[in-house]
């Protein structure tokens, strides 16, 4: 018997076309880039008054270099940078070629700049780190002449206080009672404005050191966008073995188990009902065969029907099942349990807010659905409420679905992945049980996993439907 590549020729093919086009689009790139002319300047910043982060901070915990980088690229900064370069354009312009980044832990800004010639983009480079220190230090300078200005009025209007208080005090008599009061005014004030005497002393004698350039502006080098063939080939020779990589891994190791054939499913197991693509139609051979084997199956339960898929997932072939049940003129209550509004409106039921007459409205000839008591108003689509993860195995989820059946001829319940705690606790409240499998998903594992689940519930597997595609593609 012929031996299988493990890497078929196609695989190859693709592999080489990948490469090939990786390769062109990085000689492309790396020939535009080596046309570029890069500028850098290192600029050291330290704390000051007035700015985002504390003046008594160390290197260690200056926690806001990102906000000066951001100032630094600001409209006000470049525009100075135009006027000293006398450069025409718009600062937008210029911040479009200019990029500032934070080396981590440390109080450094690494300027770096484009233009159309080296000496361009040493320049800007350069004169965007004398202006920006600058820029800090007026903005520290202002801060400063606030601070001060306010605690010099302060210190003024107490030494008038105190002037008018010693004023009065001069003319009364030694003996006034109210004399002893007005010297005590007196000595507050006289405290207070040696207080602020200290405050403004302290608030002139602050530093106005805003940094210094550490690296002067100079020419970035090419590196490796120097060489676009060097470039090229190595993106080709990466994309291709990539692809390459990829193919092996998918065909030699994935797990033997997974099930990705219909004839994976041919087991002594339950019955195999075919295989689904989206978009599914109601009047497919596959749904047909589903709804037969549905109703072929007998019980003493209410016929309540989880359609799921077996490894999590949202089943696709609900939608086509409920309307081949209804064109069939079946009276069907169709229950989503992937819906906000259905799982609302079942753990009303459940916890006996509503009682089924409340929640269970048409919807067409032959069909029936779900509506809570309390609509949600973000739309029924929207992330499912907490709760009925721990409702949904209780005696009384069984018991509202059996309600619910007792208002048609069958309910369909469309399930969240069949092993997740909705899913297990719906199998219990089921009577049939339709599991789909989505190929290269689910394994032999799963179904047996299933199997012993549905068999503890005491329910029953009408069929395995293989699956390839999701629901919004339906």
């Amino acid at each position: 018997m012929e031996q299988r590549r493990i890497v078929p020729l196609r695989v190859v093919a693709l592999a080489l076309l990948a490469g090939l086009l990786a390769a062109t689009a990085a000689w492309g790139w790396a020939q535009h880039r080596s046309h570029e002319h890069l500028g850098t300047a290192t600029i050291m910043l330290h704390p000051l008054e007035g700015n985002a982060y504390s003046p008594g901070g160390r290197g260690d915990d200056l926690v806001n270099l990102e906000t000066e980088a951001q100032v630094l690229r600001s409209d006000t900064v470049a525009r100075a940078v135009l006027d000293q370069l006398h450069e025409g354009g718009t600062p937008a312009d210029l911040l479009a070629a200019v990029t500032v980044s934070v080396p981590p832990n440390t109080q450094l800004l690494q300027i770096t700049a484009r233009g159309p010639d080296d000496a361009t983009a040493v320049a800007r480079a350069s004169a965007f780190g004398d202006v920006f220190l600058k820029f800090r230090r007026s903005r520290t300078e202002s801060a400063v002449y606030e601070q001060t200005s306010r605690l010099e009025e302060l210190v003024k209007n107490r030494e008038d206080e105190r002037d008018a208080a010693v004023a009065h005090l001069d003319q009364l008599r030694s003996d006034a009672p109210e004399r002893a009061l007005i010297q005590q005014q007196v000595q507050e004030v006289v405290v207070q404005i040696s207080s602020l005497r200290a405050q403004l002393a302290a608030a002139q004698a602050v530093a106005l050191d805003p940094g210094q350039v550490v690296t002067p502006g100079q020419v970035v080098g090419a590196g490796l966008w120097g060489s676009p063939g060097r470039v090229g080939g190595l993106a080709g020779a990466l994309a291709a073995v990539l692809v390459l990589a990829i193919a092996v891994v998918r065909r030699t190791g994935a797990a033997p188990d997974v099930v990705r054939h219909l004839d994976d499913l041919d087991t002594a197991g339950p019955t195999v009902l075919g295989e689904l693509w989206t978009p599914v139609r109601a009047d497919s051979d596959v749904i047909a065969h589903a709804r037969s084997v549905v109703l072929a199956v007998g019980s003493d339960r209410p016929p309540v029907v989880a359609v799921g898929a077996v490894a999590g997932g949202t089943s696709i072939a609900f939608p086509a099942l409920v309307d081949s049940f209804v064109r069939a003129r079946y009276e069907v209550v169709a229950v989503d349990l992937t819906r906000r509004a259905d799982r609302q409106a079942m753990a009303e039921l459940v916890l006996q807010d509503a009682v089924v007459a409340d929640v269970l409205v048409e919807d067409g000839h032959f069909r029936n659905r779900l509506r809570p008591l309390d609509v949600p108003t973000d739309g029924p689509d929207a992330a499912p409420p907490d709760g009925l993860d721990d409702l949904a195995a209780s005696a009384e989820m069984r018991r509202s679905l059996a309600e619910l059946a007792k208002r048609a001829d069958l309910v369909l319940l469309r399930s969240p992945g069949l092993g997740t705690t909705v899913g297990r606790a719906v199998l219990a409240a089921s009577t049939v049980v339709v599991a789909e499998v989505t190929q290269g998903t689910a394994t032999q594992a799963d179904l047996a996993t299933l199997a012993a689940d549905v068999e503890r519930a005491g329910s029953v597997v009408a069929g395995l439907i293989l699956t390839h595609g999701r629901e919004d593609e339906s």
